[in-house]
Order: structure tokens, then sequence, then C-alpha cells
């Protein structure tokens, strides 16, 4: 799709479970696509979370349709199926092997995730292919200290660490930085105090959810009874 403009186009993947999707994941995608003027914002249910027990995730099939009734509205979201249907267990980098594959060489893809993943970046499979194939937003709360910007430097190359924080994130600042090779942007934007284990433990005691969902969300749950004991 065409952006209007001579730059490269810019796609935002949050990947999540979304069991269920809430206010706090729809806010925060609307801040960071405000901020980083995505193209195109994909929303990436995972089928089954390696950090979790399949049992107690609810079917990929409802998590994909919630996520899809609650993005209706929001301009240039979309979602993806690519990991429901990955024959095995996608890892991060594989995912964002096949997006590059879709959206071509010279898109400029974000990953976003929030700063407890980010702390443990090192850690994941592959993760310097990562970081070679993708922009990656770390998304922080206000004061949380993920590391000293000289060791996020020296860990992820000096100049690839771009600090977006107390007020300094703008779509300038951002474009400032794309033609330069992959970064790491941490921003202090985080989602709403908004707790999907409490959603379920609401409804599940016949509490009401609509403050934490949209109307086609809540009723949707309700129409399959979902997180019902």
């Amino acid at each position: 799709m065409d952006n209007g403009t001579d730059r490269p186009r810019r796609i935002g993947l949050l990947g999540g479970t979304f069991d269920p999707i809430h206010y706090g994941h729809l806010r925060l995608a609307e801040s960071l696509s405000a901020i980083f003027n995505f193209d195109e914002l994909l929303f990436i249910p995972t089928y089954s979370p390696p950090h979790k027990e399949f049992e107690t995730v609810t079917s990929a099939y409802h998590r994909y349709t919630m996520t899809v009734l609650a993005t209706l509205q929001m301009e240039r979201a979309s979602v993806s199926t690519v990991e429901i249907f990955a024959p095995e267990r996608p890892f991060t980098a594989d995912t964002i092997d096949t997006m590059r594959r879709d959206y071509g060489p010279d898109a400029d893809i974000f990953f976003l995730m929030g700063a407890d993943s980010f702390v443990s970046l090192p850690k994941w499979e592959r993760y310097r292919v990562l970081l070679d194939s993708c922009h990656i937003i770390a998304m922080t709360r206000p004061k949380y200290e993920v590391a000293d910007l000289t060791t996020l430097a020296a860990q992820y190359g000096a100049g690839r660490v771009v600090d977006l924080r107390e007020g300094k994130a703008s779509p300038h600042a951002v474009s400032a930085n794309l033609d330069t090779g992959m970064h790491v942007f941490l921003t202090d934007l985080f989602a709403l105090d908004v707790s999907a284990t409490d959603i379920r433990q609401a409804v599940s005691e016949g509490r009401s959810i609509a403050r934490f969902v949209p109307p086609l969300v809540e009723r949707y749950i309700h129409t399959y009874k979902l997180y019902t004991k």
C-alpha cells in the first residue's frame, strides 16, 4: 500500500496472548502508532506461548476473533494468523523473517516488546538475527531502569540504542534515526494497568468487564461463555 510519501513503509508488530485483548493493549498501540507513524500495525496472537502451559490458554481461534473485533475501528490495524497457523511454534526471529518476506526488504519493521521481555532478549533464540532484521521498540514504565545506556550500547552496538524516554518520543526523533540501520528504541510508554488475568477472574465471578474491554469483545466472551467455571 502506498503511504503517500517517499519513505519506506513502516510496519509495527505487536504480539501477545491477547487472552483477552483489552483497552491496555489498544491504547498502547494507538500511542505507538502516532509516534512511530506506522502505515500498518499488525496484532499477532500467539498460538501456544512457549512460556505458558497450553491448557491454560484459550483457543487461538477465540483469541484471534476477539482481537479482530477489538481492532475493527482502529485505522491501519490488522490481525495476523502467522503464528496461529504455524506448523510449529515459531521463534520471534522466524516470525520476523516471514514478515520480511511479506513486506519486502525495504520496509521498516518494528517489533514491540515490554521491558521485561527486552531485559531477557539476549536469552532469546537467534536474538542477533532478530536485531539485524527489524527495529525493536522496548516499552518501559516511567522511571523503569532497563540498564544504563553505556551497557546497552556495548551490548547491542554503538549508536543502535535510541532513548526516547522522558518526553523525547516524537515522530521527528524516530525519523531521524531510521537511515542508519536497525535500532533499539527505548520508550516509557506502557499499557494501562489492566490485567488479562483479572479480567478472566471477573468473568468467572460474574462481575462486569465493560471498563476493561470493547463492547464487541465483552459480548463475544459472554456469548461463547469464555472464562466461566
